[in-house]
C-alpha cells in the first residue's frame, strides 16, 4: 500500500506540474493521458512492486481520465461534434502507441 501511495503522490505532482507548465486546459489534459498509458506500458515488464507503484500509483493518479471523459461531453454538448471525434481518437491512438512504447522499453529494461 506504500507504494501505491508513494506513486500516487509523485503522479499527482506531476499532473500538477502539467497543468502549470501547459495552460491549454485539453493539451495538458491529453499529455498527461499519454503519458500515464507510457508509463503503465512500462510497469507492466517491472518487478511487481515496480508495477504497484508506477502502474497503479503514479499512472494511475497522473492520468486523468474524467476531466477527459468531461471534456468531450463539453465539447458534444457544444455542437463541436467533430472537434470531439478528433480529440477522442487521437487520445486514444497516442494512449495505445504510448502504452506499446512503454511496454518495450519497460521489457528492454528489465529482460537483461
Amino acid at each position: 500500500m506504500a507504494v501505491v501511495f508513494t506513486g500516487g503522490v509523485l503522479g499527482g505532482m506531476a499532473r500538477y506540474g502539467l497543468t502549470r507548465l501547459i495552460h491549454n486546459t485539453h493539451a495538458a489534459t491529453f499529455a498527461a493521458n499519454v503519458a500515464a498509458s507510457t508509463v503503465a506500458g512500462f510497469a507492466v515488464a517491472c518487478p511487481v512492486p515496480w508495477q504497484l507503484a508506477l502502474g497503479a500509483g503514479f499512472a494511475g493518479a497522473l492520468s486523468t481520465w474524467s476531466t477527459f471523459s468531461r471534456e468531450l461531453g463539453d465539447m458534444i454538448t457544444a455542437g463541436k461534434r467533430q472537434q470531439a471525434l478528433r480529440y477522442a481518437l487521437r487520445t486514444a491512438v497516442l494512449g495505445i502507441v504510448g502504452a506499446w512504447f512503454g511496454m518495450r522499453w519497460g521489457l528492454r529494461a528489465f529482460s537483461g
